[in-house]
């Protein structure tokens, strides 16, 4: 899960272990924190692919070791970036790290990628919707514990709300598609 995020993120610049691994820690949702015995390993097992290699940083006194992506490592970034999203609990964070690797993918891309959130961002909205109505309709039987619907309710809203913001930054990041294709076309 996380190798299309390492490598997207070596698609910018060069980066220490200690680095990426903050980097993988705030792409996450929910945001969690990676050890380093996940982080290493995962590193190595890039390295011994081929994905990436490690330089030592000349302009640091301690020598330390930075990760480079590979002309392999590039080329397996593009192929998870053409990959399809399982819509599973990992859904979100590999989302979001295709958010992040977008600048090195071309237009039509980004613009698959952004449909393919926006087509799993409206299943949910509906799913979240049609329990809403029922769950209001519920709380109308006299029988209805109201206190434990009420919140089930005010939690299906939160869901819903955060599906149309997602919605929303979907529209406004189509907008910014359009003035890029612009600014490369003008």
């Amino acid at each position: 899960m996380y190798e299309l995020l390492i490598l997207g993120t070596l698609m910018s610049r060069n980066m220490t272990g200690y680095k990426l691994r903050q980097v993988v820690e705030s792409s996450l949702v929910p945001r969690r924190e990676i050890s380093n015995g996940v982080m290493y390993p995962l590193l190595a097992k890039l390295e011994d692919h081929g994905y990436i290699e490690f330089l030592a940083d000349e302009t640091d006194p301690r020598n330390k070791k930075v990760a480079q992506i590979t002309p392999a490592g590039k080329a397996r970034f593009l192929a998870l970036m053409a990959e399809p999203i399982a819509p599973d609990a990992k859904r979100e964070s590999m989302f979001r790290f295709k958010f992040r690797g977008m600048p090195a993918v071309d237009l039509a891309h980004q613009k698959a990628i952004l449909n393919d959130y926006e087509t799993q961002t409206q299943a949910d909205l509906k799913t979240y919707e049609g329990v809403l109505t029922h769950l209001q309709n519920v709380l109308k039987e006299p029988s209805t514990n109201k206190p434990y619907v009420q919140w089930t309710i005010r939690n299906l809203e939160l869901s819903i709300a955060l599906c149309h913001t997602k919605l929303d930054w979907i529209n406004d990041s189509r907008q910014v598609l359009i003035q890029q294709a612009a600014g490369k076309n003008g």
